[in-house]
């Protein structure tokens, strides 16, 4: 017990960095290395740096020797206050599907033609269904 009272809690290496700051960090190597203040070997060393770090100062070691562009990351909190997002609780809608219905309508209305109509030539349209089924039939709203 006596040695748990003497231990000093250890330092936070600092706070997690996400996809979005990863690429704001590639996006601002990007820029350096066009202007020529990268070689390709640094390039390729702070990318890959800057594609697996963990945490901010990882992100900003990475620019301490370079000019403006840097990345820029959300501003720190003391962790008191969690940011909600705004969700929104309303019921998905779908749009109606009278596309779907077309190449139906369509074949039903082409034998109508052709039985009652007595018109043979109706036939002749009948892959126009075909063609607007596969346009139509099979999308996700």
């Amino acid at each position: 017990m006596g040695e748990d009272a003497d231990r000093v809690p250890e330092q936070r290496p600092g706070l997690r960095v996400g996809h979005d700051e990863r690429a704001a960090a590639l996006s601002a190597l990007d820029t350096h290395f066009e202007a020529g203040r990268l070689d390709v070997t640094e390039y390729g060393d702070r990318s890959g740096l800057a594609g697996s770090a963990t945490y901010r100062h990882e992100l900003e070691a990475l620019f301490s020797d370079l000019p403006a562009p840097h990345p820029v990351f959300a501003p720190e909190t003391d962790g008191s206050a969690v940011a909600e997002r705004a969700v929104d609780h309303r019921p998905v809608r779908h749009r109606p599907q009278v596309l779907a219905l077309l190449p139906i309508l369509l074949a039903v209305g082409l034998v109508l033609l052709v039985v009652v109509g007595g018109q043979p030539a109706g036939f002749v349209l009948f892959p126009m269904v075909f063609l607007l089924a596969g346009r139509f039939g099979h999308r996700r709203f």
